[in-house]
């Protein structure tokens, strides 16, 4: 059996978000093993749950990535305040001798891939790298419950499990078709308890604003978080970009607070976000090589949510730079050396229980969530693009009846992509460049 190919059958792709094809993962070779259960984001729960309830499929799962990838070792890590996780997975992994639990604390953002790594294993992922350039593959815990899935049953990816919470009557998680409306999911969860609401998909840090409620669910989507159009998380993240360089402008009196708490900094990359927001503000002579380095940003928004005395949004700020580097084609060359761990590091973690407070999160947070509930869609709108590379081409004809699994549409044979399955039993009731929509019919 060919795992890597089955789980590419599956349509397994990275649910923590950034929707990597696991497929493609599973083809390198790496030894060591790392899923991150971490978490880390504020309000976030689907993942602790998943490792509540699926602690035997996690560590199957865990197993047939090692094996794909010749790893000798495999690490599930969590946090410690994750009770009842761990007691499970404790468990499941019986007398294995070639996994083990690694207990993280709660601190933000422990589960950045590079950080996770250099945790467990003491390496450190070269500038512009990735894990396997340091022997580790870095997988979500519901991508390996996936991968679990795909292997042992065929099973193709048609749901997920996901948070919802923030104003909503009954927080919770749930397991949600892949092309349910968001709209649907807050209705499952009591409805919204503000006008005007507007969603932040993924956590309230990394997470983005959708304020149209049709927009459906998709492979990585892990939360939806509701908020009043005035809550603080969507003020920030709805500030037009020219503000935000007037502010740099006018206030930024470079403390270099973002650089010294920045995680990739304390990692021993050479990012400092502090001057690259000098030279965007004052125009000063530094070399190009500071504003190069904002492609080393996590955009994990530590530095606006927690460093900055003025409120000010370096990630953001980098993010734009980021985003024109790559209409440009631009890829700068990293110095290629080792980076070395800034000897502070250990003294500054931030709690993430500080940053809901400063977030005014604390609240939602004590309201706990309801587990688990399940949608019922009678439409789904199911995109072609779920995942990082090019878009799934359709396999199917309007008007043709499927079956929850059914392939719908498959990558480009050698590209980067994903296949994609029907969510429920339908019809197909449109196809075009962007997506599938599937309704029930009698």
């Amino acid at each position: 059996m060919n795992i890597a190919e089955r789980v590419k059958q599956c349509g397994v792709v990275g649910a923590g978000g950034a929707g990597f094809p696991t497929h493609v993962k599973l083809q390198a070779r790496a030894d060591t093993i790392v899923v991150n259960g971490a978490e880390c984001e504020p309000l976030l729960g689907s993942d602790r749950y998943l490792m509540e309830r699926e602690s035997e499929k996690l560590i199957r799962g865990t197993g047939y990535i090692m094996r794909s990838c010749g790893a000798t070792r495999g690490y599930i890590a969590l946090k410690k305040k994750y009770a009842e996780a761990l007691r499970g997975l404790h468990t499941a992994l019986g007398d294995r001798d070639d996994m083990e639990l690694f207990i993280l604390d709660d601190v933000y953002p422990v589960g950045d891939e590079l950080v996770l790594v250099h945790e467990i294993t003491g390496r450190i992922v070269p500038e512009g790298g990735i894990p396997p350039d340091v022997g580790c593959i870095a997988c979500n815990v519901e991508t390996v419950v996936n991968v679990c899935a795909a292997v042992e049953e065929g099973r193709a990816v048609t749901s997920r499990y996901l948070t919802c919470t923030g104003e909503v009557k009954t927080p919770s998680i749930v397991k949600a078709h892949i092309g349910t409306s968001l709209r649907e999911i807050i209705e499952l969860c009591g409805g919204q308890t503000v006008e005007d609401a507007v969603v932040v998909l993924g956590g309230p840090m990394m997470g983005s604003i959708e304020t149209d409620l049709g927009a459906p669910v998709t492979k990585t989507t892990s939360a939806l978080i509701v908020l009043s159009p005035d809550h603080p998380v969507v003020q920030h993240k709805t500030t037009p970009m020219e503000f935000i360089i007037r502010q740099c402008k006018t206030v930024c009196c470079q403390c270099t607070y973002c650089t010294e708490l920045c995680p990739r900094y304390l990692l021993g990359h050479d990012i400092k976000p502090h001057m690259i927001m000098r030279q965007i503000g004052y125009g000063l002579d530094v070399p190009e090589r500071v504003i190069q380095n904002a492609l080393l940003c996590s955009d994990c928004g530590l530095c606006a949510a927690y460093a900055c005395v003025m409120g000010l949004s370096p990630h953001v700020v980098n993010r734009r730079i980021r985003e024109k580097f790559a209409a440009a084609g631009f890829k700068p060359e990293f110095s290629g050396s080792s980076p070395v761990v800034h000897e502070m590091r250990g003294y500054r973690q931030i709690p993430t229980g500080r940053i809901q407070e400063r977030l005014r999160l604390q609240h939602f947070y004590e309201r706990g969530l309801r587990k688990e509930v399940h949608t019922d869609p009678g439409r789904v709108e199911i995109f072609l693009r779920q995942h990082i590379g090019g878009s799934a081409h359709p396999t199917v004809q309007q008007g043709e009846r499927v079956k929850s699994g059914t392939l719908i549409a498959e990558m480009v044979e050698d590209g980067l992509g994903s296949s994609i399955h029907a969510s429920v039993d339908g019809v197909v009731s449109l196809i075009d460049s962007e997506r599938i929509i599937i309704e029930k019919r009698d």
